[in-house]
């Protein structure tokens, strides 16, 4: 009974006895004492292990042998062959052999002992085909390549074959592939040969070469690079412009916006800022700032230092701005959630107003900016727009809509106001909804709908709306003035002004409640007199108007006389 040992060689597993793993063990340290621990030498040890285990699997048999014994490892290494065979005239055989055969125009002198079919990745010109081939008959690729130029020619059949031979034929990858391809055989000489081969050839070649192009690529080199460099400085200054611009443009949008919150009001107010209190709004500002501006300050910078030659920055500068740019980037990110969390809820709370029964409603609209100078207390006091002082532009609102609807002939006339607001709670969003100010005021006949609603208490815009629901007795007749038109819902009042014969003139336009809601009193204009009309414009269209002639217009009275430059249209009216 022997002891087994467990191997893995070329990611097989292999169960080998002791005393042949102590002979493959020694065999193999040989080997990697002469070839070294070179980054070359190693693509030759993985072949010659790649070949072993190829060796070894062929000696398995399954179900009868699935151990490597000791006289498996000597016929590998007799075939694969010992160090000590070829190390003594391994410097000046094979390198001479090489030699001798190049200078006499020849290929290498090869021992064929069994080739096999396969695709040369050295030797190819789109799959390695042809050279394999080649090798497999012993001739040159390029007649290989000849045959296929001329079957192509002859019907393209050489190109369905060398799709077929791609596709059959395995490609040589390893060392031991590319042996078997030649049909030398795959011991410890020929891999060594093989490499030498490989190695003096490349250096051959890039020597030779290297002298040629030297002068060249350094001229080309010497061309390209200034070439990119000057290239590079262009877009550079392109980049470094753009930086400073981007830089000045966010700190004049900076302290206009603040200007704005300290109030001083102009055009430059950035609408967001609106939602957020006084306070809240200077640091959401700053940090909206630091945030756009650090980066672009550190491409400044950057750009300044490989342009200009200038000094680093700074390190506890640079710590500094990296500290700001980070905290500033928290900072948007909680006054963007905190924000939309005081939108969550949304709360509307309902009033309603009695009006006085009329035999005609006028509504209209109140524009609370302008007051004359007559009314000026009174409209305060009715409209509740006291301010103690304040700006009354940073309060009012003109988000508000108006409805009617149609109730009983007997019934009262109302008015409802549904204040609706948004916030965090519902109670909050109660609060700024119960905050709003709005109501019409009705004088005589009239009911004068205020333009603006008034935040009270200085409340955060939060989705402020008023709508007014204006129930009328059907029947009742109404008329509405142009200036409340852009308030109106659910109603066409432009539609209805177009029934009027002066519709661009027309100052209010009269309408009825019936059980559907509001109808326009005015009929709509006749057919025949819009037919006429467009009759009378397509035959103007289509007359043609000559100098020193008279035109009559068929199918009209009118005639059209053209004299020195003067035109002049006369009409004749029809005889009854």
């Amino acid at each position: 009974m022997n002891r087994t040992i467990i191997i893995n060689i070329n990611s097989i597993v292999f169960h080998i006895e002791e005393d042949a793993y102590d002979t493959l063990r020694s065999y193999m340290i040989d080997i990697k004492k002469h070839f070294g621990n070179t980054a070359e030498s190693k693509e030759i040890l993985e072949d010659i292990e790649n070949r072993i285990a190829e060796m070894f699997n062929e000696r398995i048999q399954t179900g009868r042998k699935e151990v490597i014994n000791l006289d498996d490892v000597q016929r590998v290494i007799e075939q694969m062959g010992r160090v000590s065979d070829f190390e003594e005239s391994e410097g000046t055989t094979v390198e001479e052999d090489f030699r001798d055969e190049q200078q006499a125009g020849q290929a290498p002198h090869v021992e064929y002992v069994g080739k096999k079919l396969m695709r040369d990745p050295d030797d190819k010109m789109l799959g390695g085909v042809c050279s394999g081939l080649a090798h497999y008959f012993g001739i040159e690729p390029i007649w290989i390549r000849i045959v296929l130029v001329l079957f192509f020619l002859l019907g393209g059949s050489g190109v369905l074959a060398y799709i077929i031979l791609w596709i059959v034929m395995p490609i040589a990858e390893t060392r031991a592939d590319k042996m078997a391809m030649r049909g030398e055989e795959p011991n410890l000489q020929n891999f060594k040969k093989s490499f030498d081969q490989e190695a003096k050839s490349f250096s051959e070649t890039f020597s030779g070469t290297g002298e040629r192009i030297g002068r060249g690529a350094r001229t080309a080199g010497n061309l390209l690079s200034g070439c990119l460099g000057l290239i590079g400085k262009m877009i550079a200054w392109v980049m470094l412009i753009f930086a400073g611009l981007n830089l000045l443009g966010l700190f004049i949008f900076y302290m206009f916006n603040m200007m704005n919150l300290f109030g001083l009001e102009n055009p430059m107010f950035f609408p967001p800022l609106k939602g957020l209190a006084t306070n809240d709004a200077i640091l959401a500002l700053t940090f909206g700032f630091l945030a756009i501006a650090i980066p672009f300050f550190a491409l400044f910078f950057w750009l300044t230092r490989i342009l200009f030659k200038t000094d680093k920055l700074n390190s506890y500068l640079s710590l500094t701005m990296f500290a700001a740019w980070i905290v500033s980037i928290i900072g948007i990110i909680y006054y963007c959630i905190a924000t939309s969390q005081d939108f969550r809820e949304k709360s509307t709370i309902n009033v309603q107003k009695s009006i006085q029964p009329q035999e005609v409603y006028y509504f209209t609209e109140k524009d609370i900016r302008v007051l004359d100078a007559s009314e000026q207390d009174s409209l305060k006091s009715k409209f509740n727009i006291q301010l103690d002082g304040q700006d009354l532009r940073n309060y009012l609102h003109r988000d508000i809509s108006i409805y009617f609807e149609s109730i009983d002939s007997l019934s009262q006339p109302y008015i409802q106001y549904s204040y609706s607001a948004k916030g965090k709670t519902y109670q909050l969003a109660s609060e700024r909804a119960h905050n709003i100010a709005y109501e019409a005021i009705q004088e005589d006949k009239t009911l004068l709908f205020p333009s603006h609603f008034l935040l009270k208490k200085n409340a955060l815009d939060r989705d402020q709306q008023v709508t007014v629901t204006v129930y009328l007795p059907q029947g009742a007749k109404v008329v509405l003035q142009r200036e409340i038109e852009h308030k109106i819902r659910d109603i066409s009042y432009w539609e209805c002004r177009n029934n009027y014969p002066n519709e661009n003139q027309q100052k209010y336009t009269e309408w009825t409640m019936s059980g559907v809601g509001l109808l326009c009193a005015q009929p709509p204009k006749p057919k025949e007199e819009e037919e006429v009309k467009s009759k009378k414009k397509a035959l103007l269209d289509d007359v043609e108007i000559k100098k020193d002639s008279i035109i009559r217009i068929d199918g009209s009275n009118v005639t059209i006389e053209v004299k020195d430059n003067n035109v002049k249209i006369n009409t004749k009216k029809e005889e009854s």
